[in-house]
């Protein structure tokens, strides 16, 4: 059984990120749907912190787009569209909704009653001029981590 990681502030869910493997972040898919769940609540809530926190939910969505589980699609959909944060709600990818795939998620969408949000996002799919879903992932991957799989994110203060 894994040990317990305390993901109750900013700067140990950071390290808590810099330990999963980008190359096969599915056995941390748990610890990131909580981190994800931590990090927009810290981000709708009234502490907003001062460093770099802000990234930390883009990386989690990019980890779990990356995992390919649809039934992550609802909690993703929500951070971008159902946010009262507006940085959220615009710099939130809706790319990172795909992660199983353009198909497969809006199938598992409306076969588990998520209507609206199948409806919403395909016609998203059918007016987005934001770059395709691959190349998207590409750029998140450059952006958050070296070649060689490391995390780009600096340490935070604790």
């Amino acid at each position: 059984m894994p040990e317990p990681v305390d993901l109750s502030t900013p700067a140990s869910r950071r390290e808590a990120l810099r330990a999963v493997d980008v190359e096969d972040p599915g056995p941390a898919h748990a610890m990131l749907r909580e981190i994800f769940d931590r990090e927009r609540s810290w981000r709708e809530g009234p502490d907003h912190g001062e460093n770099d926190e802000f990234e930390q939910i883009y990386l989690a969505a990019f980890l779990l787009f990356l995992i390919g589980d649809p039934a992550d699609a609802p909690r993703l959909y929500a951070a971008k569209f159902r946010t009262g944060d507006m940085d959220l709600g615009v710099c939130f990818d809706a790319q990172a909704i795909f992660g199983a795939g353009r198909g497969e998620t809006l199938e598992w969408l409306l076969a588990n009653g998520y209507t609206d949000e199948h409806s919403h996002l395909r016609e998203w799919l059918s007016d987005s001029e934001d770059p395709p879903i691959e190349d998207w992932a590409r750029r998140k991957r450059a952006y958050f981590y070296s070649p060689g799989g490391v995390l780009e994110l600096d340490e935070l203060e604790p």
